[in-house]
């Protein structure tokens, strides 16, 4: 035995000790070690997909600046500017103007549209179509003005000329 009591290995075993005894201690070790090692590894591959499937990793349901209601994301532009550049700022930000599916979402606009934004309604001869296909029906919403593309005011949506320039209001569906 060495300092301390330890064992020393020599050429062909451990001094102080029988040779298979420490030779299987030190193997026992070692396999210890590995499979921890292995363990840990595995622990982390599994952590890594479930965080990469939301699992673990919980994100915000809404992009910064966006305003979460019901199951939709909302953006409300500050900036004035026509129907479609609202449009286009939209799709780079993978939503679309608003698309207004109830008559509570359409309340919950009204609670926050104090610049009247165009939403994503349009007119394409006689008849209104929103901008993501959904159809349009003219008995859930009235809609007021002679113009092709629509805007909420505080109480109604109105319809003016895509050129008039006026913020926007972008919706996706949230982070789930």
């Amino acid at each position: 035995r060495g300092p301390e009591g330890q064992l020393r290995r020599s050429g062909s075993g451990y001094e102080g000790s029988t040779s298979w005894k420490a030779a299987l201690e030190d193997t026992t070790t070692r396999l210890l070690l590995g499979a921890i090692a292995v363990l840990l590894f595995a622990i982390l591959v599994v952590m890594s997909i479930l965080a990469s499937k939301g699992c673990i990793k919980c994100e915000a349901p809404c992009p910064e600046d966006w305003l979460l209601y019901g199951r939709k994301c909302y953006f409300f532009s500050e900036e004035p500017r026509d129907w479609n550049t609202g449009r286009q700022y939209c799709h780079t930000h993978e939503a679309t103007l608003a698309v207004i599916q109830s008559q509570k979402e359409l309340e919950f606009m009204f609670k926050f549209t104090r610049r009247e934004p165009w939403i994503g309604l349009r007119r394409v001869g006689d008849e209104f179509h929103w901008v993501n296909g959904d159809p349009f029906d003219p008995d859930t919403f009235t809609i007021s003005g002679p113009g092709e593309c629509v805007f909420v005011e505080p109480t109604r949506l109105v319809s003016t000329e895509c050129l008039m320039t006026r913020p926007w209001v972008c919706s996706k569906m949230a982070y789930t």
